[in-house]
């Protein structure tokens, strides 16, 4: 058994994580909440069914704990991640983590990568659904993969959420009043570019696949509350047809393939903890080329539950 530590734990992803935790108490008996933040600090939650404060981080905060996660921004974890004794192991939740603060790990593709000696990402949730899709079509020999990302607003935190809740009020009832304080715009049944190209994705892909592929992604904010879209075309040298693929593609255990393709949206990942794959439809231009639409939770099959198996796998190295 293991002590944790959870560091920034109330926003959405830290939320999610910690309630996913809850659901695996075997593998820990005690959990730290530590913030550096003045709007965390005295926050009451519970853990283990008991009352739960979440205090200050000071200097010896984390010693004895064994693995310790970073639930926050990137910018707000990189101090705390140096505090780290050389003996806990460190898990970054936070999606706009560069290749210089750790190793990306995507479970049921790079987890036996993980090691307790180094810090471990659990990667942007657009790097977790590629990886998901392009991993099994590796044997045919992927030459090309272009993704297009429908982001949704929940990757802005509580923020987010609120001011789109808030834009789709004011629409309905003719209020020409939208708050726009997290979005430049209206976000509300609209989508618009993304100011900052992803480009750590690619980067986070090629290591956790560990290929050269070409790769370009591109990604678009949508007004959904939670659940990524994602289209992606991909040219394979060794073309096995549009059946093989799509079950090679249901065939990855983190991949589901549902009945109705052609309904499949954001909606329908709510809470899951697969990558949902829909239709996969031959390029009738370029052999070997593929259109692919999925769809996955970004908090729990993105986020918390790709940080609870990287537990997992540090936790078995601690017990041997």
């Amino acid at each position: 058994m293991s002590i944790l530590a959870l560091i920034h734990p109330t926003g959405l992803i830290g939320t999610e994580l910690r309630e996913s935790l809850e659901r695996r108490r075997d593998l820990w008996q005690e959990m730290l909440l530590l913030t550096t933040t003045e709007e965390e600090l005295g926050t009451l939650t519970e853990v283990r069914g008991a009352a739960a404060m979440v205090t200050a981080i000071e200097t010896n905060s984390l010693d004895g704990v064994d693995v310790a996660f970073f639930c926050g921004g990137i910018a707000e974890s990189r101090p705390v991640v140096e505090m780290l004794p050389p003996t806990t192991a460190g898990i970054v939740l936070a999606p706009d983590a560069e290749p210089e603060d750790g190793h990306p790990i995507v479970a049921g593709v790079n987890l036996e990568t993980a090691t307790r000696d180094q810090i471990l990402v659990s990667p942007h949730p657009g790097t977790v659904a590629l990886a998901h899709l392009l991993y099994p079509l590796l044997p045919f020999h992927p030459r090309q993969a272009i993704a297009t990302l429908l982001e949704p607003v929940s990757t802005h935190g509580k923020e987010g959420l609120d001011e789109l809740f808030e834009q789709t009020r004011s629409i309905l009832t003719f209020d020409p009043n939208k708050p726009h304080n997290v979005f430049a715009g209206q976000i509300a049944f609209n989508v618009t570019p993304v100011e900052a190209a992803p480009e750590h994705l690619a980067a986070q892909l090629k290591t956790v696949l560990r290929t050269d592929l070409e790769l370009a992604v591109h990604s678009m904010q949508a007004g959904i509350f939670h659940g990524y879209g994602v289209s992606l075309y991909v040219r394979l040298d060794d073309d096995p047809g549009a059946e093989e693929c799509a079950q090679v593609l249901a065939e990855h255990p983190l991949n589901e393939r549902v009945e109705d393709p052609e309904l499949l949206g954001p909606i329908n990942a709510a809470g899951r903890a697969e990558v949902l794959v829909g239709a996969v439809q031959p390029d009738p231009a370029k052999r070997g080329g593929y259109w692919i639409w999925a769809v996955m939770d970004n908090l729990t099959c993105g986020g918390a539950l790709n940080a609870v198996q990287i537990l997992e796998a540090v936790g078995h190295q601690m017990t041997h």
